[in-house]
């Protein structure tokens, strides 16, 4: 079967006439007319009926132009893939903590030259959206094994309890309430539930407001509604930004726990170099985020 007949067929099928079609093609009406005979000859099947003065598509017909739009949908992936990328481009995929608290210190300190298209993922979409090469380069600390998928452990961070400085002063730790994020990890390795990575099996906190966003978290406990277990390296940018009335303090810990420390990743295809670009999103993780 020859391709351009099936983008004839996709033409005739989206105008819904066989003059316009060919006008747009700009081949004969007869010749399209054959063209079309020919292909229906080929798949053993009509693809149009007649209806009134006009055609209507069959219900053969109607499922091959499905599965052909998605054909020249992957061929015009296909041949956008061969074309070389911009070389300034980043495109970066990771979840809020970095996103929000990193990207901009790392444009603007040492990537200055660059632009950056960056997606919000949660572990395991990072993975995928590399393996589909929406993304190039993720960062994570949470990482989930896929074939193809390439770990490079950089750097640590500490995590801590923070709450505004008088806000529940007398309030054990695990009885304040805390803003926690609202969907569950699944399917990893160091069995992690929860994105900040509380031990919930040994210390189970009063999870009062679930957020999507560690930013709705945060305006939360600078209001003085609860506390929230983040990244020190976030609560320290978060603190430069804002009045001093609104700066977040450091909670102890419950007794018995002991600082939570993260490993940072940068994750890439196997099959992709490790560029220069890559080495310096590493060095501004070891230098901005390290505990």
């Amino acid at each position: 079967m020859e391709t351009n007949r099936l983008l004839q067929f996709k033409t005739v099928v989206e105008t819904g006439n066989l003059r316009k079609a060919a006008q747009l093609l700009g081949i004969s009406h007869s010749g399209l007319f054959k063209s079309i005979k020919v292909l229906e000859e080929d798949l053993g099947f009509a693809l149009f009926l007649p209806s009134g003065r006009g055609i209507t598509v069959s219900d053969e017909g109607r499922q091959l132009y499905h599965r052909s739009a998605r054909f020249f949908e992957e061929l015009d992936q296909l041949l956008k893939g061969s074309e070389t990328p911009e070389a300034s481009l980043i495109r970066l995929g990771s979840f809020e903590v970095f996103t929000t608290y990193f990207v901009g210190s790392l444009l603007e300190n040492y990537l200055p030259e660059s632009s950056i298209e960056i997606h919000e993922l949660v572990p395991g979409r990072l993975e995928e959206a590399l393996l589909r090469q929406r993304i190039d380069i993720g960062i994570t600390y949470e990482p989930i094994p896929r074939p193809g998928i390439e770990y490079v452990e950089i750097t640590r961070i500490a995590m801590a309890v923070y709450t505004t400085k008088n806000a529940f002063k007398d309030t054990p730790i695990l009885e304040i309430p805390f803003a926690v994020p609202v969907n569950p990890l699944e399917g990893l390795p160091t069995h992690v539930k929860g994105l900040d990575a509380w031990p919930e099996n040994r210390f189970k906190r009063q999870s009062h407001f679930k957020v999507d966003l560690m930013m709705s978290g945060l305006d939360l406990t600078r209001r003085g509604k609860c506390a929230i277990f983040i990244p020190q390296f976030v609560a320290d940018l978060h603190n430069e930004g804002v009045l001093p009335h609104l700066r977040l303090f450091p909670r102890k810990l419950p007794k018995g726990m002991e600082t939570v420390y993260r490993n940072v990743y940068l994750v890439k295809r196997e099959s992709s170099a490790e560029t220069e670009v890559f080495r310096k999103i590493a060095r501004a993780l070891r230098e901005q985020c390290s505990s």
